[in-house]
């Protein structure tokens, strides 16, 4: 038996959107690098603890969680005492990311049927459009933002679907229930061979990018040695051949260094947008 071995707590608010076999292959590893015996919890109804009840940082019932940045900054602003930023993120794939830095990128996009007229942003006016909800910074905000610069709020798209979810959102544009979204660039690149025909009738038009990293997060009362522990073995984790492949499935690429730096762009672009919403219909 090892009842020595130290119990680690985890929790993902980050699926549907990514598949939870790879926070599960997250918690194998740490498993093996840091000796430890981990649950992982699927919390698929937020990007962040919910709302209506004690987070389970302050409750003690998780030692790490990977959310959202969105649900992250809410963290930050309700002074919460009990959460500290790991500094480390992963970084994913994508076409736009030749450096492999990290972040993340919304990709836009539409009906492959669309891309004769559908050119390029302004292209969409009057479309419907789907996001997944207002919360969402790859769906809804860094749209927003993007209206404004050009002078446009939501009324420059036409119906404005709410699917819930950016798989959803996905599917919407592919059976031609919306004509464009803008989706977690993650999300599309991995579900793509699970749509129909591979997904070659959804097509990105643009991408925006890359947005603050996904934040790693530790309850404060998990000791120092452990949270030291599982960042080392993180950012290590690329010199570990098999480990790469394994993440590779995932589009993860390796871990880099984080810090709280990080989200100061998100709240940048959430004050940009504060008096702007899509108001849309719920599908």
């Amino acid at each position: 038996m090892s009842l020595g071995k130290p119990k680690l707590r985890l929790v993902t608010y980050m699926c549907p959107g990514h598949p939870v076999e790879l926070y599960e292959l997250v918690l194998q590893y740490l498993e093996e690098q840091v000796g430890c015996e981990s649950t992982l919890v699927y919390e698929s109804r937020s990007a962040g603890p919910l709302p209506d009840r004690v987070d389970p940082f302050t409750a003690d019932t998780v030692d790490i969680a990977f959310l959202s940045s969105s649900a992250y900054t809410k963290l930050l602003d309700t002074k919460n005492t009990f959460i500290e930023l790991l500094p480390v993120t992963p970084v994913f794939s994508h076409p736009k990311n030749k450096l492999e830095e990290k972040g993340y990128y919304s990709d836009i996009i539409i009906h492959i049927d669309g891309s004769k007229h559908i050119q390029e942003f302004l292209d969409l006016r009057g479309t419907r459009w789907a996001y997944s909800n207002e919360d969402s910074l790859s769906s809804s905000i860094v749209i927003l933002k993007k209206l404004k610069e050009q002078g446009e709020n939501s009324s420059f798209f036409g119906d404005k679907l709410r699917s819930g979810s950016h798989l959803n959102s996905v599917q919407m544009v592919l059976t031609k229930q919306a004509e464009a979204s803008a989706v977690d660039a993650n999300t599309l690149a991995y579900n793509k061979k699970y749509l129909q025909d591979g997904g070659k009738d959804v097509i990105v038009l643009e991408s925006i990018g890359p947005l603050p990293p996904y934040p790693i997060v530790a309850n404060k009362r998990l000791s120092a040695a452990l949270k030291t522990k599982i960042v080392q073995a993180l950012l290590k984790v690329s010199q570990k051949p098999i480990w790469v492949n394994r993440l590779k499935k995932y589009g993860v690429v390796k871990f880099v260094a984080n810090n709280n730096d990080a989200y100061q762009e998100e709240r940048e672009i959430q004050d940009a947008v504060k008096e702007m919403s899509f108001g849309g219909t719920y599908y």
